[in-house]
């Protein structure tokens, strides 16, 4: 079971739809209006939107389709890490065999593979750009290394803010690293393509910044939220409550804390040991350390600038997080226990996807089925209040609809009475409690529910 590559057909959610809709445009200008006219995070993507865009001309626009678009990143990330990682000398073969095997079971990657945004890009840049820097300081003079560490360093500074920092940490290496060989080949060349490429990605962030596009306020970084991504990143996230049931407050019962629990404990440990078991070589000490280090920012920005940060905004930290797991079960006795540790996540971590991939609790947003619904049942003229992600329902063609998020009662009062009302996550979208009051003062009953929706007929 590849569960990378296991892809979903499943409707698309809030964040998805606002990548998938610039793929309804019909030319390259056109995909930068929408970047330009949204002015928020999505603005800091430009290299994974023109992709997706591509993409969308060439295949189709279904949800399949599009989040299939993110396979050739994940299998890039698979084959650099796995070959690229036994040739710089990082451990014994059998190393190569368990990266391999939590690469291709990874719940983590699993999840983020199937969403249409850039994880999976960054996770094979990531990929490239930490494996070419570590078979450069394994003493490599092989210029395939080098110019891999450069463009995968570069591109990943352009797919995300939180790239500059991995562009920093591999810029610094190449400049001083141990050992540095002033022949090596091309290497003014790289060099100036890292300066150049770098720079103008901070520029370009820098310029985007002072657009207003930031991260989505919505939702705070606390406590929970990171030991909700120390879930993901560890494989116990299947076996937890799905997001919109944790958001709401739901929390499992005691016995349903059993395999996540073991999961995080599993997971954790091999980590540790894996840890503790890089060779004292530039490679095996320096990067995989220097490579995490980027994670701590993450977190103090989130709780800073008030937004929520999740596993995925961690994604770049795969390659070092996935290399040092794999040390922990690697050069034992066949029947020593790091090794049983190490198959028993391997069977946590399928039980885990099997859980993203079925159970009802882990649906996304279903805002294909919302949007059906309404098209199928409403008469010509009849009006939508639609209290959810206006991208979705772009995508979804949903025409004749007054979009709105956590609209105040005044608003609500200038508008002409609807026929239709769609609410989804009422935290987000009707956080004054304007819909609901509305709802209870109006004829009006409840028609159809779907993942994180909720569809209303006001009656005359």
């Amino acid at each position: 079971m590849l569960s990378p590559f296991w892809i979903q057909r499943e409707s698309l959610w809030i964040d998805e739809a606002g990548s998938a809709v610039k793929t309804l445009a019909s030319t390259p200008a056109g995909v930068w209006q929408e970047l330009l006219a949204e002015k928020n995070s999505n603005l800091h993507l430009p290299v994974y939107h023109y992709y997706l865009w591509a993409c969308s001309k060439l295949f189709g626009h279904s949800e399949f389709v599009l989040r299939w678009c993110n396979v050739p990143w994940a299998l890039l990330g698979f084959v650099f890490l796995v070959l690229g990682a036994r040739r710089s000398g990082g451990g014994d073969p059998s190393q190569g065999t368990w990266l391999a095997l939590f690469l291709v079971t990874s719940p983590f990657l699993f999840y983020y593979t199937n969403e249409v945004r850039p994880y999976a890009m960054q996770f094979g840049l990531a990929a490239v750009a930490f494996t070419g820097m570590m078979n450069i300081l394994a003493g490599s003079r092989n210029s395939f290394w080098s110019w891999s560490m450069a463009w995968g360093t570069t591109l990943l500074a352009w797919t995300t803010v939180y790239g500059l920092a991995w562009w920093l940490i591999n810029l610094c290496l190449w400049f001083w690293r141990p050992g540095r060989d002033a022949k090596e080949p091309q290497k003014t060349i790289i060099s100036g393509f890292l300066l150049v490429g770098g720079t103008s990605a901070i520029l370009f962030h820098a310029w985007v910044v002072n657009q207003g596009a930031l991260a989505s306020p919505v939702g705070q970084t606390g406590w929970a939220s990171l030991a909700y991504a120390v879930c993901e990143w560890t494989g116990a996230a299947g076996f937890l409550p799905g997001r919109t049931d944790l958001r709401s407050g739901s929390a499992p019962a005691l016995p349903g804390l059993i395999l996540p629990s073991l999961t995080v404990i599993l997971c954790l440990t091999l980590l540790f040991i894996g840890c503790a078991k890089t060779p004292k070589t530039a490679s095996g000490a320096l990067l995989p350390g220097a490579w995490m280090l980027p994670s701590f920012g993450i977190m103090v920005s989130g709780f800073l600038k008030n937004f929520r940060v999740l596993g995925r905004h961690f994604t770049p930290i795969s390659a070092s997080f996935f290399w040092l797991l794999s040390l922990g079960p690697s050069q034992q006795p066949k029947w020593h226990w790091h090794r049983m540790a190490g198959w028993m996540l391997l069977a946590l971590w399928l039980g885990s996807v099997v859980r993203f991939a079925t159970h009802p609790q882990h649906r996304k947003d279903d805002y294909r089925a919302a949007t059906q619904y309404i098209a199928n049942h409403r008469e010509p003229g009849q009006g939508v209040w639609w209290a959810a992600d206006a991208a979705g329902a772009r995508f979804y063609s949903l025409g004749n609809a007054e979009t709105m998020m956590s609209p105040s009662f005044s608003t609500l009062d200038s508008l002409p009475r609807p026929d239709w009302i769609a609410l989804s996550k009422p935290d987000i979208y009707d956080g004054n409690g304007a819909i609901r009051d509305y709802l209870a003062k109006q004829p009006s009953k409840q028609v159809a529910s779907f993942q994180s929706f909720v569809l209303y007929r006001v009656l005359k």
